[in-house]
């Protein structure tokens, strides 16, 4: 597949994305090796808990930034990454309107064929918040730092454990009152991430589960609305190395 291809797949499946700020790791327990591309397709979801579920609208007063900005659900989810050299590669991921570009660099600590690696990196992000059931419409723009601890098998079966944390902002103008009005919010965000891939030669499916907790400092018409919970990012994908 061309890079151009893969461009107009990453824009077909934002265009499909619902409102859902879903965006999976899918780290794998090694970077794409050197002059070799990996590609990925999949999805992944948001369930947000405790403070942070949805909240049912009933009172016409109250403000949908919440259910506008920060919904749960599922959206579909494509990724490429390509090995620059033994030890960096450079990624770009798009699961439904949000796109991450990525960099990461891994320290190899045993060779064969069980491979260890510890893998960090810095993963810049943006996307809009489509409209949802006429409650507004805004962007988002956030910054990622990734760390994991990968096992490759036999190039049979993989699995990480690590930690992500990041910075966000979102602003827009969502419903309040029966109007819309300008809303901004900054958050922060880290938990732990554990995954695993099987699979044979070129082709893996993998599976991940981050669990974060999040915390929001939210402006809406001059209202506060800060609120802190958890929230469960799983993602599941087929990877093609090529």
């Amino acid at each position: 597949m061309r890079w151009t291809e893969l461009a107009l797949l990453f824009a077909s499946l934002a265009a499909l994305g619902s409102c859902a700020t879903a965006v999976p790791a899918m780290s794998g327990a090694s970077i794409t090796p050197k002059n070799r591309t990996d590609l990925g397709l999949g999805g992944a979801a948001r369930v947000p808990l405790g403070g942070l579920k949805d909240p049912v609208v009933v009172d016409p007063g109250e403000s949908e930034y919440r259910y506008a900005a920060d919904a749960g659900g599922v959206v579909p989810m494509a990724y490429g990454r390509y090995g620059l050299t033994d030890k960096w590669d450079l990624g770009l991921m798009v699961a439904g309107t949000t796109v991450r570009a990525e960099a990461r660099y891994a320290h190899v600590l045993q060779e064969g064929t069980t491979r260890s690696s510890l893998i960090g990196g810095l993963a810049p992000y943006g996307g809009w918040r489509p409209d949802r059931d006429a409650s507004g419409s805004g962007g988002r723009v956030g910054f990622e730092v990734p760390f994991v601890y990968g096992i490759e098998i036999g190039g049979v079966y993989e699995i990480w454990i690590g930690a992500r944390g990041s910075g966000e902002y979102v602003f827009g103008d969502f419903q309040v009152a029966g109007s819309e009005r300008k809303a901004s919010g900054a958050g922060v965000r880290a938990g732990p991430v554990i995954g695993m891939a099987l699979g044979v030669r070129r082709v893996h499916a993998l599976i991940e589960l981050t669990a974060a907790y999040e915390y929001w400092f939210i402006d809406h018409a001059g209202v506060s609305l800060n609120r802190g919970g958890f929230v469960l990012i799983p993602g599941f994908g087929i990877r093609l190395r090529l």
